[in-house]
């Protein structure tokens, strides 16, 4: 009877970091599956009451083009290797030397999941409170009104936060050297297109605007002001 009992517990200790590991794989998928959702279903809320949600800025200058195709490749990289852990792909065209894991630890993952898990929930506030505000892109036609409340008293940019969130927490998860690359790349890149922004907000909105980014930080204010 001892060596079936000791057997079953052998098991179970075999199970339980393969169900762990396996949990730690699968959230970042599933972690992409939410935000893509709640931006297509936002979306199509937006364009069935007539909103023109994604937008083309003819007024990019050929560096800013530049930024915008360095950002939508390494977005679309780093979502490759988001899937290829959830899901095994076939990464081989990865150099080894920045495929290499740098940090595979329990506690790393479980900060990645929680950043992810942040920046998921900050998503869907500032979805939420952009109402028909909301752009892909700087729309110089029709820009909507200037959102300073909700999850925009708190941060200025709560989309970009929350992409950043994204990106750290994925690279936390897989711990490539790689992913880590592709992350910092994205924020660096995600930094200039909010300083593009915020720029069109100033020459558009004038004193509202500035008045507002004396309210809130670009990135995060510690208290609200209303």
């Amino acid at each position: 009877m001892l060596p079936g009992v000791l057997a079953e517990l052998t098991l179970h200790e075999e199970i339980l970091p393969m169900t762990v590991d396996r949990f730690f794989e699968l959230f970042p998928l599933g972690a992409l599956g939410c935000l893509v959702c709640l931006g297509m279903l936002r979306m199509v809320t937006l364009y069935g009451r007539g909103v023109r949600v994604v937008v083309v800025d003819w007024e990019r200058t050929v560096p800013q083009m530049f930024y915008d195709l360095v950002l939508i490749t390494s977005i679309l990289a780093l979502v490759y290797h988001l899937v290829a852990y959830s899901w095994p792909l076939p990464d081989s065209f990865v150099v080894r030397s920045v495929g290499r894991v740098i940090i595979d630890s329990t506690v790393a993952k479980v900060v990645g999941a929680v950043l992810m898990t942040g920046g998921l929930v900050i998503y869907g506030m500032a979805l939420w409170a952009f109402g028909s505000s909301w752009r892909l892109g700087i729309d110089r036609e029709a820009p909507g009104a200037l959102v300073t409340g909700g999850i925009f008293a708190w941060t200025r940019n709560p989309v970009y936060v929350a992409f950043d969130l994204l990106a750290i927490g994925t690279f936390l998860l897989q711990g490539r050297v790689v992913v880590l690359v592709l992350a910092a790349v994205v924020v660096l890149m995600l930094h200039e297109l909010i300083c593009r922004e915020e720029r069109f907000l100033r020459e558009h909105y004038g004193e509202a605007f500035r008045d507002y980014c004396a309210r809130a930080g670009r990135y995060v204010t510690w208290r609200s002001t209303g």
